[in-house]
């Protein structure tokens, strides 16, 4: 860069001279600069809305699939006979059950000990001894040479209760072992009978030759649905799509369970969907109606340093009005989701009084002087709404979810549920919008907006290195002039001096 003279000779502040002019050089800098925050407020706003139609997407994959109407629920009318709960497709509409015998458990077979022990933490002390398990092998009843040889399980003095029972537990014996009030207890986890047998005297008082005490066989539940007789072993069963359970005998008086339309579960998915509709038309239409405020323009780093921070945010909430203004396609996704929404279903098959939203309780705002500001909201008629989902379900389920497989692009449209229509203009309006921004978090972004970013900061380096060059020209030009302004005065202090000796 050279050595650069800054006003020695003549006096100027030379610095700030050409500060000054680097000022006027840097306009073509400040304008692109401009622009890349422009551009970015832009891709931010696309994004922004994208959101809203990604969520608004997501709603529609429920309200286009068939299952998400048919959705049961099930009521008893004695619950303290029998309750029941849809887990799959019930396929009737009401059951009968008479509930002859409840189920009864079994009790394991068992073998308890008096150890002593507290605290299940300290070890057992003592002497270290073996502990073995053999089981009732061949199904006799008793354990006996006739059966398989028993599990050893070596315990030490040192030993914890928790230690014992966890060895206990983690050995293949078909035994379990647990601690409760003092004592350890040791469950056959198939009911079959069992023999503990210890080494030598021991802290957990388990002697040479323990039997377990036998268990109980248990009993299942008798029970008819619609007349055909079955067995459980438990209270609780599954049945065409129903969980049962029995709570109580009822001979001679049989409950009947009814199944119907999850009326609460239909009507909150499609308040979401309305919901996020709505969300979207006042977005988009507040965005593509914004004003444009023509006297403002991004503020630069230096220009927001210099002003207060409420004025900064005022300008800058100013200069990002308007970004969306009379967006070509969010007015035209818009214009087409209104459309979807208000185009009546004609295929086959569709009952005609309820082939529009506004016919199953869907309509625009109530009637009144500001009910164009509206801009195509939805309300719900919650009544009416309810009454349809409950009385003409399958008309509701029709209206959302019909699918059209024909090749004439109109026909189809007009084949198709609400659901179907909105979903196919929401993918295009995400894939337009996607096009221009591209997606966030995305890791290869392609998009037309971040294109002209990268442009722009290529042609902001490019005109950076060329400020560069200007400037160092400024100042071997200001130098220039400082060094000869230096000789001359030089020269002048010589020739002063020469005449002076005359």
């Amino acid at each position: 860069m050279g050595i650069r003279l800054s006003g020695m000779a003549s006096g100027m502040n030379t610095e700030q001279m050409i500060k000054d002019l680097m000022k006027a050089q840097r306009e073509p800098v400040n304008r692109l600069q401009r622009n890349k925050y422009s551009t970015e407020w832009k891709r931010d706003a696309y994004r922004d809305i994208n959101t809203l139609f990604a969520d608004m997407q997501n709603s529609l994959k429920n309200l286009r699939m068939a299952s998400s109407f048919n959705k049961k629920v099930a009521a008893s009318e004695n619950d303290s006979v029998a309750t029941a709960k849809v887990v799959g497709k019930p396929s009737l509409s009401s059951y009968t059950i008479e509930v002859q015998d409840l189920a009864k458990a079994g009790t394991p077979s068992r073998a308890e000990f008096n150890t002593g022990v507290t605290d299940p933490k300290s070890p057992i002390g003592g002497t270290d001894f073996t502990m073995t398990i053999g089981k009732d092998t061949n199904g006799d009843g008793t354990v006996d040479n006739n059966d398989a040889a028993g599990i050893p399980i070596s315990l030490s003095a040192t030993d914890t209760l928790e230690n014992v029972i966890a060895k206990i537990n983690n050995t293949n014996t078909g035994v379990k072992a647990s601690f409760f009030n003092n004592k350890l207890v040791l469950t056959s986890e198939d009911g079959k009978q069992f023999k503990v047998e210890a080494s030598t005297v021991n802290n957990l008082n388990i002697g040479s030759s323990t039997a377990s005490t036998p268990g109980t066989v248990g009993t299942p539940a008798k029970f008819k649905i619609n007349g055909v007789e079955y067995t459980s072993p438990t209270n609780s069963l599954t049945f065409d799509g129903m969980e049962i359970n029995l709570k109580q005998a009822n001979v001679g008086a049989p409950v009947v369970i009814n199944t119907k339309t999850d009326e609460d579960a239909v009507y909150t998915m499609v308040k979401d969907f309305v919901d996020k509709y709505n969300a979207i038309i006042e977005t988009v239409n507040k965005k593509i109606s914004e004003p444009k405020y023509k006297g403002y323009q991004p503020l630069l780093d230096e220009e927001k340093e210099a002003l207060p921070e409420k004025t900064v945010e005022k300008m800058e909430n100013m200069a990002r009005s308007g970004t969306l203004l009379r967006d070509p396609i969010l007015t035209s996704g818009l214009h087409e989701l209104r459309r979807a929404i208000s185009t009546p279903l004609q295929a086959a098959g569709i009952n005609k009084s309820m082939d529009t939203l506004s016919e199953i309780g869907i309509g625009g705002p109530p009637n009144g002087k500001y009910a164009y500001q509206e801009n195509g909201k939805l309300y719900i008629n919650e009544t009416k709404l309810r009454e349809s989902i409950r009385n003409n379900g399958e008309d509701v389920l029709k209206l959302f979810t019909n699918y059209s497989d024909n090749s004439n692009a109109a026909t189809k449209y007009n084949e198709s549920g609400v659901a179907e229509r909105l979903y196919g203009q929401v993918k295009q309006v995400i894939d337009k919008i996607t096009e221009q921004a591209g997606a966030v978090g995305s890791a290869f972004d392609n998009s037309n907006l971040s294109k002209k970013l990268k442009q722009t900061d290529d042609e902001i380096n490019r005109w950076e290195d060329r400020l560069k060059l200007i400037e160092d020209r400024y100042w071997k030009q200001f130098s220039a002039m400082e060094k000869a302004m230096s000789k001359s005065q030089s020269q002048g202090s010589w020739f002063a001096q020469m005449l002076g000796q005359r």
